[in-house]
């Protein structure tokens, strides 16, 4: 039987997939009785991830809660690894390059570990340790304050860390991607942090699943279309696809599993 946090995450793929859940399909799907899947809807409403409606749940297209990263891994994980999969193959030897923190960013350093003479700075701690066994990358990280929750460095003296340094690419994960409210994070001193990043680097590449469109959270990290190549799968919607096209962003597609 699946944990309640796996029964959650996949309670939450099942409403933004389909638009509405009720209560005993979802209880049958699961092969849990309906007390239970209701204790999973007030969770899951409490947290942000979805609305209760009349003894059913439907997506919540307001501002995204957060998850914790061992929480995030457990999300569109497969999609997850092929984005990571496409991004790398933006890197080139010799290129330097920043991998934003998140778990996205983790499975482009698992693709990155056969290619050579490559300088990465990373606030990830997690993606400096997927790193740390490949011998032809330089990793760098700024320090800062670590966030346990997210695994990631962030605050002034993160922000002091990098003020030094040029890249010539950053790929940039994010929480939410919204036509209006642009890219968003949910951490104040994590959206500063990525903006310097953006500074840095002369190409700005955005790295999500279609899960994170049409979602916001509290802090702008760049306006919609200001951004260089975005690498994200098939659920993207059109208006997404047809929006960043007309700003002249390049949008890489990698398809979802039928």
């Amino acid at each position: 039987m699946k944990s309640a946090v796996e029964r959650r995450m996949e309670i939450i793929d099942v409403v933004n997939r389909d638009g509405k859940a009720r209560v005993e399909d979802l209880a049958a799907l699961f092969n849990v009785s309906s007390v239970t899947i209701r204790s999973d809807l007030s969770f899951l409403e409490s947290n942000g991830y979805v609305v209760r409606s009349h003894g059913a749940a439907i997506p919540n297209t307001g501002v995204v809660a957060e998850l914790t990263v061992h929480e995030k891994r457990r999300h569109n994980p497969d999609i997850k690894t092929r984005i990571g999969q496409a991004a790398a193959k933006l890197i080139s030897s010799g290129d330097t390059v920043i991998l934003d923190s998140g778990t996205t960013a983790k499975e482009i350093a698992s693709s990155l570990k056969s290619i050579g003479n490559v300088v990465v700075m990373t606030n990830g701690l997690d993606v400096a340790m997927e790193l740390a066994s490949a011998p032809g990358i330089e990793v760098l990280m700024p320090g800062g304050v670590l966030r346990k929750n997210a695994l990631s460095f962030s605050g002034s003296q993160a922000e002091q860390g990098l003020k030094n340094y040029c890249f010539d690419k950053l790929f940039l994960g994010v929480d939410g991607f919204d036509l209006r409210a642009g890219i968003t994070t949910h951490n104040e001193q994590e959206a500063s942090l990525n903006r310097l990043m953006c500074d840095i680097s002369e190409q700005v590449i955005a790295v999500a699943d279609s899960s994170k469109f049409g979602k916001r959270s509290c802090h702008m990290i760049r306006e919609f279309g200001k951004i260089d190549i975005l690498v994200t799968d098939s659920g993207i919607p059109d208006e997404y696809v047809e929006g960043l096209r007309d700003m002249k962003v390049e949008v890489i597609i990698v398809e979802k599993e039928s």
